[in-house]
């Protein structure tokens, strides 16, 4: 009579349970903490992830994926990402802007993101408040 073992195939699925556990908790770690605007938002969450995550925390400068970034070192970002991604079409951006940061620190990014045709960006908010 043949026998199946288990055993391996259990090892192998407890071991992707801890790796796509370990590797949830990066993402988070990665972001800068930043106060977000707070918008009560029409009940919907977004769970799509953009492809360029800009943090701009009240200090000043730019942080990508946990590391400080210059103008310049952003628009070399975004050429990377056209090119991976197949045009600018396909290219969303989310900023993490500080609640209290003038709008024009953002508006002053989106014309280079505009001249390299990224037409797709999002502004990050908290939810707050109960819904009516």
């Amino acid at each position: 009579m043949l026998r199946l073992s288990m055993t391996p195939m259990i090892d192998v699925v407890l071991q992707l349970m801890i790796f796509f556990m370990y590797t949830s908790q990066f993402v988070q770690l990665s972001r800068t903490p930043v106060d977000l605007p707070k918008e009560r938002g029409d009940g919907e969450e977004i769970k799509a992830e953009a492809a360029i995550v800009i943090d701009l925390p009240l200090e000043g400068g730019l942080v990508v994926a946990g590391q400080p970034v210059n103008e310049a070192g952003l628009g070399s970002l975004v050429e990377a990402e056209i090119r991976r991604r197949g045009g600018p079409a396909s290219v969303d951006v989310m900023f993490r802007a500080d609640r209290t940061l003038p709008a024009e620190r953002i508006n002053v990014l989106m014309r280079p993101l505009r001249d390299l045709g990224v037409t797709r960006w999002k502004l990050a908010t908290e939810k707050t408040g109960a819904e009516p």
